[in-house]
């Protein structure tokens, strides 16, 4: 049984319309996350609605005085028994995703009267729209759990074999452990209605855990305008910095885009030296003429497959399943290529990506540039002192 409650949300639309277009390319608005954080208050949810009852598909109005807050959203109980259930499994009763549309996910933000309960937990949407695709399909939109193959010990060998011939063939085990800096310039083209329009984008890594990436894109109205954005991350904390002023990066949209960051070959096969990326061969492909030995590889629980070129052990692709473009969760491919030598690492100038087999072009790239091991100033780390978050 679904239940649902509808009511205008003018922030909440705008929310949806400025972070969708946010979320192709990884950067969150300091709008949405303005919303996700909830401001200063906390925003009351469901319409007042009880969530203990709500979960067991009654509609029961709270009592004002009956509440409690977690996170951004305050919640209300029709008594004190059912603010004691709630208290005690939070997680089985509270708005799920961290508050984000169940449709689009992280960082798009949500209306939190706009809701559907499926199989007994609570979502909520970012628009109509969102919430009536969602209904009629929740699956495709919930994060499926991705098994890993069988960890027998032939596999493993082999895979822990095929992995040391990438990093060799990348640049060696020695030159990559001791890897302090990794920067990228690059452009991919962002599909609007008016036409595509050039992107930019400058990714700087400082190893082991702060990344900083800058974007110019044109205006959405006035494509003679160009808007600039920069998300600040690293272990602990982060920020994004825009047009808006500055906001700060939820834990959850801070693993995910470090996540997003491991799809390039050389952090990838730099962070084996701090996990242990538990390798496994899961067999032998063909691409053109080329035969391709897949990898199958774990990082902080995800599931990742390399594809390594049988003979020179470059990594031509890396797969894992994702979110795509229109929210629904499937199988997210990049194949790397025009492969250049840089200060003695070997390292892709171009990435194509597809979702479900489709090209993607706001998940592509053509890189134009890559420094390695260059100073980079801590500074740009640093959260600028004019702008306190909004």
């Amino acid at each position: 049984m679904t239940q649902t409650y509808r009511r205008t949300n003018v922030l909440a639309a705008a929310v949806f319309i400025v972070a969708t277009a946010a979320v192709a390319i990884g950067l969150a608005s300091p709008l949405s996350l303005r919303w996700l954080q909830g401001g200063v208050q906390p925003v009351d949810a469901l319409e007042g609605l009880d969530p203990v009852m709500l979960v067991q598909g009654k509609e029961v109005q709270g009592e004002f005085k009956i509440s409690v807050t977690r996170d951004q959203f305050r919640y209300f109980f029709a008594n004190e028994d059912n603010k004691a259930a709630f208290e005690k499994d939070p997680a089985r009763f509270e708005i799920q995703l961290s508050g984000h549309c169940a449709r689009m996910g992280e960082p798009v933000g949500a209306n939190p009267d706009l809701y559907s309960v499926h199989k007994g937990r609570i979502y909520i949407f970012g628009s109509a729209e969102c919430k009536k695709r969602f209904e009629a399909a929740p699956e495709d939109y919930l994060e499926p759990k991705n098994p890993r193959a069988a960890a027998v010990p032939d596999a493993t060998a082999k895979g822990a074999k095929l992995l040391e011939k990438a990093v060799k063939a990348l640049g060696g085990a020695d030159r990559l452990t001791a890897l302090s800096s990794y920067r990228e310039e690059s452009s991919f083209m962002e599909g609007r209605q008016s036409g595509s329009v050039e992107v930019k984008t400058e990714m700087t890594i400082l190893f082991p855990d702060r990344i900083r990436v800058h974007q110019i894109r044109p205006d959405w109205n006035d494509v003679s305008i160009m808007r600039s954005q920069t998300m600040v991350l690293s272990s602990n904390s982060g920020f994004i910095e825009g047009p808006r002023g500055v906001a700060p990066v939820s834990a959850a949209h801070r693993s995910e885009q470090a996540r997003e960051v491991l799809k390039r070959p050389i952090a990838m096969l730099r962070a084996r030296s701090a996990v242990n990326l538990h390798p496994v061969f899961v067999g032998t492909t063909d691409k053109g003429e080329a035969k391709i030995d897949q990898v199958e590889v774990e990082v902080d629980g995800s599931v990742y497959t390399l594809g390594l070129d049988s003979a020179t052990s470059r990594i031509l692709s890396v797969s894992y399943v994702r979110r795509g473009p229109q929210g629904k969760y499937g199988k997210y491919l990049l194949d790397f290529s025009d492969y250049r030598s840089v200060k003695g690492f070997d390292v892709p100038f171009k990435i194509a990506a597809s979702f479900d087999g489709q090209p993607w072009p706001e998940q592509s790239a053509t890189i134009r540039s890559i420094a390695i091991d260059e100073p980079v100033s801590p500074a740009q780390f640093e959260a600028p002192n004019h702008g306190a978050s909004r």
